[in-house]
């Protein structure tokens, strides 16, 4: 018998998910959520202000409501009551936030006034962070509230082992890792026939090695020291370059110190859809991440999927993604000498990258499985719910 459709009110942040987005992978992934639980997820997203604020039904189980604000901080109020409006005309059974933070403290009321089991997710790795208590008061004030959230919800799930590890000692309960759901798996992994051509338009007549960034243009990414790095290897690599896609608030200062570091060798490529992501991977050498911070970055498992071995800071996730010395490199957050010197080394040695990039495809696809992802979900759900196997 096909079990009955869990519905699910999730409270999120993702835009990927509003109608007429760009970016079709975040629709992608919930959609097979909906279909593989099975259950029926409406998603209230926060909105830019003028987004129409009715409900939009998509395929397969999938509803979306948007939620427009003019800031952040707007957005709990805006989510508490378009939340309850949802719950006092359709019953659910459980609320899933996708943050500890600005999600979760909405989702914490509604579960706590509607009397439902809370869900919430961790996937970045803030909460008790040092890094990231430092960057001001309000990180402090939201770390407060993300650890009083997650002490109320029935269930948490982290993206990465390395932060349910971290977190186990705050009386979260029922705290599990689930790998995030890479929906484009199967594309990465087959050879994309636009790839030799955009390797060639990238490096523009240089020899190589290409380097690639996949970011957010954001402080935390720490792309000022991937810049240092990369000038660095390319004064000894002369046909080294960079490419770099992403978008974010740091744009054109991060354009102006690669002019002055490194002149004509990095490639700025924008915002850049999913669909062009394989091609992206398998055009390049080294997939570079130079953050301060992450949980389980995608990008580390999506460019081993497409067999690209990457040089990375241990961040959280790191050495789940990478196994250092044979998918790729993992050095200390912040040094900016270890990461130069290990790009260095790793760009001096073509052959070297070539068997990293297949052991990384190899290594990858053991960790990836949409169908023990899925079971884990199954588990994580029964849990929040008490349902005993």
């Amino acid at each position: 018998m096909t079990p009955a459709p869990l519905r699910i009110l999730n409270i999120g942040l993702d835009r990927g998910l509003l109608p007429g987005a760009a970016d079709a992978e975040a629709r992608a992934r919930q959609a097979f959520y909906a279909r593989s639980l099975p259950a029926e997820l409406v998603h209230l997203v926060k909105a830019p202000p003028g987004t129409p604020c009715d409900r939009v039904d998509l395929d397969g189980g999938l509803s979306v409501v948007p939620c427009p604000v003019r800031h952040w901080s707007l957005f709990v109020p805006a989510a508490l009551r378009a939340g309850a409006r949802l719950l006092r005309e359709s019953r659910f059974d459980l609320i899933q936030a996708q943050d500890p933070c600005i999600c979760g403290l909405a989702g914490a009321l509604l579960a706590r006034r509607f009397r439902l089991p809370l869900t919430v997710g961790l996937y970045s790795d803030e909460i008790d962070n040092p890094v990231w208590l430092a960057q001001g008061p309000v990180n402090r004030i939201a770390n407060r509230v993300g650890k009083w959230v997650l002490r109320q919800a029935a269930a948490a799930r982290s993206d990465s082992q390395a932060v349910a590890d971290r977190l186990s000692g705050l009386g979260i309960r029922n705290l599990v890792h689930i790998p995030f759901l890479i929906t484009h798996a199967d594309r990465l992994r087959q050879p994309a026939a636009e790839a030799e051509n955009l390797r060639r338009d990238l490096l523009a007549g240089e020899t190589g090695p290409l380097l690639l960034a996949v970011s957010r243009l954001e402080p935390e990414k720490n792309l000022p020291l991937m810049l240092s790095a990369f000038a660095r290897a390319a004064s000894a690599q002369a046909g080294a370059v960079l490419a770099v896609a992403g978008s974010g608030t740091l744009a054109e200062p991060l354009r102006r110190e690669a002019e002055r570091l490194a002149p004509g060798r990095v490639r700025w490529l924008g915002w850049m859809d999913n669909a062009r992501i394989p091609a992206l991977f398998q055009s390049a050498d080294l997939l570079l991440l130079s953050s301060d911070r992450e949980s389980a970055a995608r990008v580390l498992y999506e460019s081993a999927l497409a067999g690209i071995p990457a040089l990375s800071t241990d961040t959280a996730g790191a050495r789940e993604a990478i196994a250092d010395g044979e998918t790729g490199r993992v050095t200390p957050v912040g040094d900016a000498e270890a990461f130069a010197d290990a790009l260095s080394e790793l760009c001096a040695d073509p052959a070297r990258l070539r068997r990293m990039g297949e052991a990384a495809a190899r290594h990858a696809a053991s960790l990836v499985s949409a169908d023990a992802v899925i079971e884990r979900m199954r588990r994580f759900y029964d849990t929040a719910l008490g349902h005993t196997p």
